[in-house]
């Protein structure tokens, strides 16, 4: 059967190109309740020759910041409450680039975890292939509710994971699939306002150009954790082929799997998988790509629209050709388990769920991160 997808947009924008001059007020690099004493107190141990000051640079001076090659801790911006967003910067053995974010959901506190254990490791260990930009917490507002509502991380009050009452699932907010995030037009597939920390991300992307794009998220279910792909296609939604993408996917499921991590929903022990259970099965190259447009389910379809992987794993072409790229591979990690390793009730729950934080890093480090399924290789 060949299906046929129709993307009717409620609002069209014009596609100006306004280029914004980025502020470059700074505020006193104090870390946000977002961030435990531990991880405070390593950025705060970085000397100069190691990292850059993180009050020299903001999203505006990303040629700068990957020009001079150079591990930099950088402010990708403002939240809507006045937090920083804190970004670092790695250079990797090749001029291949990728991405990696967390907290887009802030209630899901396990993956903050993931990407700071990732941050230290990148620090101390050997360098990555992939040059790469790391954001721990992308909705610090949202994060710093959850964690002033202990008793609720996991549970279905989902206290974090919308910005407020009302809001618009932050997973949902993208451009339609093949279209351009433009400043002056910051709206979502049905019209919607994009969310402030959402634009600051798009625009990473879009100055960033990354090849590949990890996203830290966690699932309060953990029969469904596992390390997921998102098929490629063009900007018409026609399939590029999904064999690569699932191979990096499993494997890094595989490599948590044998080092004592629970990635239940790769089903590794019977027929190896990448596919998200809630999402349309991958279509053979050359054929139209089904996507899922629902997500959470709210009330005013709040839950509903484009999500990153979907928009990511798009290309994008535009009239102006510094807009268009091509589709990124996306790769999706759901943690089993919203809580901090430091939420758990037993010291035995506490050193299994840090032992499993740091193998999914690891998983991002050695493969993610690593010389394999390279784009344009493969």
């Amino acid at each position: 059967m060949k299906w046929t997808i129709i993307i009717i947009p409620l609002i069209t924008c014009t596609l100006l190109f306004a280029a914004e001059s980025e502020s470059k007020r700074m505020v006193s690099n104090k870390y946000n309740d977002t961030t435990d004493v531990r991880f405070a107190s390593a950025i705060n141990r970085a000397t100069k020759d190691s990292f850059l000051a993180a009050s020299r640079y903001n999203l505006a001076d990303l040629d700068v910041i990957t020009t001079e090659r150079k591990a930099t801790l950088f402010i990708l911006g403002y939240s809507k409450m006045d937090r920083e967003i804190e970004a670092w910067y790695f250079p990797g053995k090749s001029d291949k680039r990728a991405l990696i974010i967390a907290g887009v959901h802030g209630s899901e506190l396990s993956a903050l975890e993931i990407a700071r254990e990732l941050i230290t490791m990148l620090k101390e260990g050997n360098q990555p292939y992939y040059s790469v930009v790391i954001v721990p917490t992308l909705f610090p507002d949202n994060a710093s509710k959850a964690i002033m509502k202990p008793a609720t991380i996991n549970s279905v009050d989902n206290i974090g994971r919308y910005s407020y009452h009302g809001a618009v699932d932050p997973n949902r907010q993208m451009p339609s699939p093949g279209k351009p995030f433009i400043d002056s037009c910051a709206k979502d597939h049905v019209g919607r306002d994009i969310e402030r920390e959402n634009q600051l991300l798009l625009k990473l992307i879009r100055d960033f150009r990354p090849m590949r794009v990890a996203n830290l998220h966690a699932i309060r279910n953990s029969k469904y954790g596992g390390v997921y792909a998102d098929p490629r296609t063009d900007h018409e939604g026609y399939a590029l082929g999904y064999e690569t993408d699932s191979s990096l996917a499993v494997d890094m499921a595989k490599y948590i799997q044998g080092r004592g991590g629970n990635v239940a929903g790769n089903n590794l022990k019977k027929k190896p998988t990448a596919l998200y259970y809630k999402d349309p099965i991958p279509a053979p190259a050359g054929m139209l790509q089904r996507r899922n447009m629902t997500g959470s389910i709210l009330n005013a379809n709040r839950g509903s629209g484009v999500s990153l992987g979907t928009w990511g794993a798009t290309a994008v072409v535009a009239e102006d050709s510094a807009l268009s790229r091509p589709a990124m591979r996306i790769i999706t990690i759901e943690y089993p388990g919203c809580k901090r390793p430091i939420d758990y009730k037993t010291p035995a729950e506490r050193q299994y769920h840090q032992r499993q934080v740091k193998t999914f890093a690891e998983a991002l480090a050695v493969n993610f991160l690593g010389e394999g399924y390279v784009e344009g290789v493969d």
